[in-house]
């Protein structure tokens, strides 16, 4: 069902762009941590494909609030992409503290990342400057491709890849935002605090954002303005000046409907560690509708791409397990997520 719903979207085209993969073999799954010259220290999972190939791309998956990074590797599944395509996933783990002073402090009580205090907002805050050197490091240590380092996360993960997309352009080559908002404020449609945030640095980054239309927790209205917000970023990058070069428009639109029968009752409804239930599972749907839209800046025919998935609640699709932001019904993200990447580097 996956791929026969897939087969109606805009991302279906870009799926098949990219170059025909490999057998999928086992890879591993290595623990390590990270240190910044600051004293910031974040541990990580690594994940590695049987068969990583001289000058791979490198992602960084950053989990949600009261989740795991083992978590965020199993509901992503960021692994299986990379056994098919050949590059490598880093999943950071947020410091989880318990005397009570968090977010002040070097962590966060929730296991959420600090993507609302304003240090960890800019360049060289805590977070950020660990997040960012935790990936040159690691794409020095493989030897990967430093063009093609890729950021996405979910939920405060979400928020936390914005931020490291306003505020280190230099390192990360594309973002992705999984029932995240815009920079800094959740508010600012204008994107010039992301604008500002970049500096010198300043350039479109191509960003490719996702909601369910039912999510109560990051209501899908905050990831349609923080599309509108990045083609401010994007309109002021080009030439300095908020000046209408990038349209607002969609260049493409493409929907989606579910083909399945509903049986009511007969889905998975995600009663489980999940805090939101899945609704389409509760209905009995074989997958979401879907909506793609994408926006066109400069030559770049693809430089923002919104997934909405109507009907889901806040939770990354596709996703099956007992972890929190699970929901089993498609479209599969990861999938989509990895065509875009694919097509952008620095």
């Amino acid at each position: 069902m996956r791929l026969r719903l897939l087969g109606s979207l805009v991302g279906l085209a870009a799926l098949l762009a990219v170059p025909a993969a490999a057998a999928p073999r086992s890879g591993q799954v290595t623990q390590g941590s990270y240190t910044e010259p600051g004293g910031v220290t974040r541990s990580y999972l690594l994940y590695t494909p049987a068969h990583l190939p001289k000058r791979a791309p490198l992602v960084m998956f950053l989990h949600g609030c009261n989740e795991t990074a083992q978590e965020a590797m199993q509901a992503s599944h960021w692994n299986t992409e990379a056994d098919r395509y050949g590059f490598a996933v880093v999943y950071p783990s947020q410091a989880i503290v318990t005397d009570g002073v968090a977010p002040v402090s070097d962590g966060n009580g929730l296991g959420c990342w600090n993507w609302f205090v304003p240090q960890d907002q800019e360049r060289g805050g805590p977070e950020p400057a660990v997040l960012a050197g935790m990936a040159r490091a690691l794409a020095q240590q493989l030897g990967s491709d430093v063009q093609r380092v890729y950021v996405e996360g979910v939920s405060a993960g979400a928020d936390m890849s914005v931020i490291l997309a306003a505020s280190y352009p230099d390192v990360f080559a594309a973002a992705g935002s999984i029932a995240g908002c815009s920079y800094r404020t959740c508010t600012d449609e204008t994107g010039a605090l992301a604008y500002q945030q970049m500096g010198p640095r300043a350039r479109v980054v191509p960003m490719l954002v996702e909601n369910g239309t039912a999510d109560v927790l990051n209501p899908a209205p905050q990831s349609t303005d923080l599309v509108e917000s990045w083609l401010g970023v994007d309109d002021l990058a080009d030439d300095g000046a908020p000046n209408g070069s990038v349209s607002r428009q969609p260049a493409t639109s493409s929907s989606s409907t579910d083909t399945g029968t509903p049986s009511p009752g007969g889905g998975d409804a995600c009663i489980h560690n999940n805090s939101f239930g899945c609704l389409g599972g509760a209905l009995g749907l074989s997958a979401y509708p879907v909506t793609v839209q994408t926006y066109a800046v400069g030559s770049d025919p693809d430089a923002v791409e919104l997934w909405l998935v109507h009907g889901m609640a806040h939770a990354h699709p596709d996703a099956p397990g007992d972890g929190p932001y699970t929901d089993p019904l498609g479209p599969d993200i990861t999938a989509a997520s990895w065509a875009f990447f694919s097509r952008h580097s620095l």
